[in-house]
């Protein structure tokens, strides 16, 4: 069973103060005893001398009945017990008890040892190490304090004419005194019993206090942190608001800190398991272009190979046939019906020579010769150069040129061909006439340029837009070969840019040309 923190403290508490103050009690009141003992010897040794010198000049002159009144008289004095003059042979000469008189205490034993050999009395410590002054217990079962001070031969004695002493006895007798010990015992019971009452409200006002302090400075503060922990694992993140400023509230400060930096991590993978799927979806996008790109690449690669071939085999052959066509054409000899075949024979060879043509120009992309220069100027040189098309004869071009656009390390010639291709394919796309936007800025990355010509044709369906850069695709049938976006796709991925296609059928095809700073 799990004992609270208070509790334990209050226990440990009680236990240490009840130790230390019942050690000082203990320590206190022997002193006290031993104080009052000696204060009642001191005043006991006092009276014993005042008796004596009431009687000494009695006894001078040898007033037995004036001696036994001043012993009665004294001995009624509060708590005396009982006063007594012993001789050296231990026969009590005068004594408050009349009875005792005459009467012989201890016989065939010296003076000083009549008192431990008394038979009414009985000490409490042995004879060995009996001081003047000793408690004893009478024959009543009381404690009583008794005093015993010898009564020596002095000069004014031996030499007085009533005594009969000689010059050598030194001890003549003894006087006892017994006290009672009640008043003293009894101030003892009073001050021990004083001083366990308030040791006892010491310690209690002492554990209350230390109980309420410790409650208010640790076990609050324990229990605050203690709610704040078992609220942090179910999820609240809640701060603690009263921080106190001591050792407590750096670990509340520590505690808050560890709470928000768990709060933030909570957050961020709350974040990320909510975004995770939009994650994979775009990741899963970018690898499927990659992996288009690669594909592409490949299929150029090998297609490049195949077309540099079969198109050195083609040309040699159909420029003899369209030499020949061409002698036939005008030879007088020939028939004028055969003249109108062999000009379709002309016209066509002229077709497939230009198809050769583009299939050499696909296979053998050059590297590219980079100048830094600025784009809008390659732009109006290649509008300069097909703006009187047939094409372009209904189409308005609206140019919005950004006028801080960096130069950018490119091939002209190139990027010409590129812009060419796009511009015709837009002016086609918009046979009725319609207007052709070409736009340039800079990407927001600011690491970028753009070219972005947009037209308002008939645009490209979904489902051909993923194959427009691909060879021999073409939405123009007999019109098209299929390799102008193929070869202006190469020219582009050689500057390290990119190529985007956005369409709406009906509304519109932008084409936007991504090149790097």
């Amino acid at each position: 069973m799990r004992l609270k923190l208070i509790v334990q403290i209050s226990l440990i508490t009680g236990i240490v103060l009840s130790f230390t103050s019942a050690l000082f009690g203990y320590f206190n009141i022997s002193s006290l005893k031993q104080a009052f003992l000696q204060s009642a010897v001191s005043d006991l040794d006092h009276l014993g001398e005042t008796i004596f010198r009431s009687v000494f000049h009695q006894m001078l002159e040898n007033d037995r009945n004036a001696i036994q009144v001043t012993i009665v008289e004294v001995g009624q004095g509060k708590g005396i017990e009982r006063i007594r003059i012993l001789n050296r042979d231990g026969m009590v000469a005068f004594s408050t008890r009349k009875g005792e008189i005459c009467t012989t205490v201890v016989k065939q034993q010296a003076p000083a040892c009549m008192v431990c050999h008394n038979e009414e009395m009985s000490s409490e410590d042995s004879c060995a190490s009996l001081p003047r002054s000793r408690m004893l217990v009478n024959s009543d079962g009381k404690k009583v304090l008794g005093m015993i001070r010898p009564i020596y031969n002095e000069p004014t004695c031996w030499t007085g004419a009533c005594h009969a002493h000689s010059k050598d006895t030194k001890l003549l007798g003894l006087l006892e005194i017994t006290i009672s010990a009640d008043p003293m015992l009894s101030m003892i019971r009073n001050y021990r019993n004083n001083a366990v009452i308030q040791i006892f409200f010491l310690i209690l006002s002492i554990s209350l206090c230390l109980t309420l302090l410790t409650k208010r400075l640790i076990i609050q503060p324990v229990h605050t942190l203690l709610e704040h922990t078992r609220a942090v694992g179910k999820g609240n993140w809640r701060l603690i608001k009263s921080v106190p400023g001591d050792e407590l509230g750096e670990l509340s400060e520590a505690f808050n800190d560890m709470t928000g930096k768990l709060k933030k991590n909570q957050d961020e993978m709350d974040e990320w398991a909510a975004t995770l799927e939009t994650r994979v979806e775009e990741r899963t996008r970018e690898i499927k272009e990659m992996q288009a790109v690669l594909v592409r690449s490949e299929k150029l690669a090998s297609l490049g190979e195949l077309v540099a071939g079969i198109a050195h085999e083609l040309n040699n052959p159909l420029t003899g046939v369209m030499i020949h066509a061409s002698l036939l054409a005008r030879d007088p000899r020939l028939d004028d019906g055969l003249v109108e075949d062999c000009q379709t024979v002309i016209d066509e060879t002229t077709r497939c020579s230009k198809i050769v043509k583009e299939l050499l120009d696909f296979a053998r992309v050059s590297d590219p010769q980079k100048v830094m220069q600025p784009v809008s100027k390659v732009i109006d040189k290649t509008i300069a150069l097909i703006e009187h098309h047939s094409d372009f004869k209904d189409t308005e071009l609206i140019k919005e040129y950004d006028p801080d656009l960096p130069e950018t390390l490119m091939d002209a010639s190139q990027i010409e061909q590129v812009l060419i291709n796009i511009m015709i394919n837009a002016s086609q796309a918009m046979p009725e006439g319609g207007e052709l936007f070409i736009k340039t800025g800079v990407s927001e990355s600011g690491n970028h340029i753009y070219v972005r010509i947009e037209d308002t044709g008939c645009g490209i369906p979904k489902e051909n837009i993923e194959k427009l850069f691909d060879p021999f695709f073409s939405t123009k049938g007999h019109k098209g070969t299929g390799l102008g976006l193929s070869v202006s796709y190469g020219i582009i991925q050689s500057h390290g840019g990119d190529i985007e296609v956005e369409s709406t059928p009906g509304t519109g095809t932008a084409f936007t040309i991504i090149l790097p700073i």
